[in-house]
């Protein structure tokens, strides 16, 4: 008896962007809210993308272009066209490695773009809950397990170089299991890199601490959006200023429940 054939994997954008955003995503089994804000300009160099792969699968980006204002968002479009071409791919690993590729190479020609981006991408399986991704020396994401009450770092032992650095690299993938109410943190390290009024860096031990602080404060159900919210008025608070000096990209991914999972995609 004949096996049936697999089905294609196609991914759809749902929504990218490099410009100031605070919206929330429901696709493919996953609530997501975002925030981002580059520095001091309409645009940035940090760039954040959704696609939706079908009912069953749903890809996220974020990437962290070298730089500010008008050149960085430059870049940050040119990765954006660059993902949409390959946004077919399902593995994460090859998706960055190919990406890299002709990253780099356009960046050799004397009118392209030649700079370095950190990049963090991931598929997330509907079915089975499990949330597969690969680094290009960006900041670690945040897994909050639900059952357990506490967050944790995930990808120990992934780092990759930036896209646009050497041609030829290759880069690995893990994966875990997101359990239904688990959240997944995703940023930027235009939020790592805030110093404090001391002097002292952020860090990723900090961003760690204020999502630990953050779910105490708001309880059960947590509503992403005032998770989001809360862990900028803490950055900003640490920082002792409205204003990043940097791009940031803060983003929440949270498995719904089978329930709530009805196959579309809302973007308010």
């Amino acid at each position: 008896m004949k096996s049936e054939p697999k089905t294609p994997f196609r991914c759809n954008q749902l929504w990218a962007g490099n410009e100031p955003v605070h919206r929330s995503v429901e696709f493919a089994g996953l609530e997501a809210s975002i925030i981002a804000r580059p520095s001091g300009d309409e645009e940035g160099g940090d760039l954040c993308a959704l696609f939706s792969c079908g009912d069953e699968h749903a890809r996220v980006v974020v990437a962290d272009c070298v730089g500010h204002g008008y050149e960085a968002s430059k870049v940050a479009q040119h990765v954006h066209a660059l993902l949409h071409d390959l946004r077919d791919l399902e593995n994460s690993a090859k998706l960055l490695t190919a990406l890299n590729d002709e990253f780099t190479i356009a960046g050799q020609r004397a009118d392209g773009p030649l700079r370095l981006t950190t990049l963090v991408t991931a598929i997330f399986h509907r079915k089975t809950g499990d949330f597969s991704f690969a680094y290009a020396a960006h900041p670690k994401m945040l897994l909050w397990r639900e059952t357990a009450g506490r967050w944790s770092e995930i990808g120990e032992g992934l780092a990759g170089l930036p896209i646009g650095f050497v041609a030829g690299e290759s880069y690995t993938e893990q994966s875990v299991q997101m359990a239904e109410g688990d959240i997944v943190l995703v940023f930027s390290d235009g939020l790592t890199n805030v110093f404090g009024q001391a002097g002292e860096e952020l860090g990723a031990e900090g961003i760690l601490r204020f999502a630990e602080e953050s779910m105490v404060e708001l309880k059960g159900p947590v509503v992403l959006e005032e998770l989001t919210s809360k862990l900028v008025d803490k950055i900003q608070s640490f920082g002792g200023s409205g204003e990043f000096e940097d791009d940031f990209t803060l983003m929440a991914l949270r498995r719904q429940e089978k329930a709530s999972n009805s196959g579309g995609s809302s973007l308010p």
